[in-house]
């Protein structure tokens, strides 16, 4: 029998001291898909991203760290998790390959500038 999980998108912000705060937008905002299929998430940022971090809180838990992306081009994977950074495009994406019932929870992007 396959199994649905549901992923629910969220986005953290941080603001570092003498940064302004930056604009991070995630998509899709949610998703459902069946176990042993792909699934993609975008973070968008409003200025350049001199470093990018990835978490993930399963139901009624504290935040997990994924992650974290701190130069252009940077790919990092674990497990079934891929995450890359693209600085010119102002954006990062997490990939996760053939998703397992432990995949389901919040994702959460979050972005430092310079």
């Amino acid at each position: 029998m396959e199994t649905v999980l549901q992923v629910l998108l969220g986005i953290l912000e941080f603001q570092a001291a003498r940064v302004s705060s930056q604009e991070l937008e995630q998509s899709p905002q949610s998703l459902i898909i069946q176990e042993g299929k792909n699934l993609t998430i975008n973070c968008t940022s409003s200025k350049t991203l001199y470093g990018l971090h990835w978490y993930k809180q399963k139901y009624g838990e504290g935040l997990i760290f994924l992650m974290m992306l701190q130069k252009g081009g940077e790919e990092k994977s674990h497990e079934k998790i891929t995450a890359k950074l693209d600085e010119k495009k102002q954006q990062s994406f997490l990939h996760i390959t053939a998703s397992q019932p432990s995949h389901a929870g919040i994702y959460l992007c979050g972005g430092d500038a310079q």
